[in-house]
């Protein structure tokens, strides 16, 4: 049966929680990448790879706010040579983006931002990101002294566009690394704070030196790099 990954809010941070569709026993973290990297890894271990995307609106966001998030997770996966790419082909990843808020399958509280849809103890490439979510967890906090009410709309539009960004980026880590299982920091930590979603900086959504070795993108020479880095969410990606 499927499980999810999910994004959710709690205090005022982002809680990414696996929640089981039914009482199965918890799934254990796959023990390599899945096929597609480990077929990838073989074949260009030093290569820039591409990972394609297909999105479906839900919403009305136009054209150029969807390019925002895409932008948004493309730039927390470029220093280590992944290029996320508009693409409707077979390979490509569904990500479907939806206006409202994930019905929680729970009785714990929380919003959800994003979820990656597991089935049979393996990622299948299907994403929903939840604009809802978004909305609701910007309005429930200040981000960096300052409420998101009392921002212009322009700028409210481009925070919600970061912060659906990095859950995309966070869930296509889920299925690059084919599990559902979170680290204890960087990009799939269990927390995420509301200035790293609105104002990602590189050096706190790093992936950890086994995730990269799992999904070959050791590159940590070009991820210092882009350490002290931050996002403008002013202008697109």
């Amino acid at each position: 049966m499927p499980v999810r990954a999910r994004l959710l809010r709690g205090s005022a941070v982002v809680l990414l929680a696996m929640t089981m569709m039914t009482a199965s026993p918890k799934l254990t973290e796959a023990a390599t990448a899945c096929q597609t990297c480990a077929a990838a890894c073989a074949s260009e271990p030093n290569q820039s790879r591409v990972v394609h995307v297909w999105l479906f609106n839900q919403t009305r966001m136009d054209d150029g706010t969807l390019a925002e998030i895409v932008g948004a997770a493309n730039h927390i996966w470029m220093p280590y040579g992944l290029a996320i790419e508009h693409g409707e082909g077979p390979d490509a990843i569904k990500i479907i983006v939806s206006p409202g808020m994930m019905p929680s399958a729970t009785t714990a509280p929380g919003l959800a931002l994003g979820d990656t849809l597991f089935t049979d103890g393996h990622a299948s490439p299907y994403i929903h990101l939840w604009r809802g979510g978004a909305e609701a967890l910007a309005m429930s906090a200040e981000i960096e002294g300052r409420t998101f009410t009392s921002r212009p709309l322009v700028e409210r539009n481009a925070i919600l566009a970061q912060m659906l960004g990095v859950a995309l980026a966070h869930e296509l880590g889920h299925y690059l690394l084919d599990s559902s299982s979170h680290s204890t920091a960087g990009l799939l930590r269990a927390t995420i704070g509301v200035s790293d979603l609105a104002y990602p900086r590189p050096s706190h959504l790093r992936l950890t030196s086994e995730q990269r070795r799992r999904i070959c993108l050791p590159r940590p020479d070009v991820v210092a790099e882009h350490d002290g880095q931050r996002f403008d969410p002013h202008r697109s990606n």
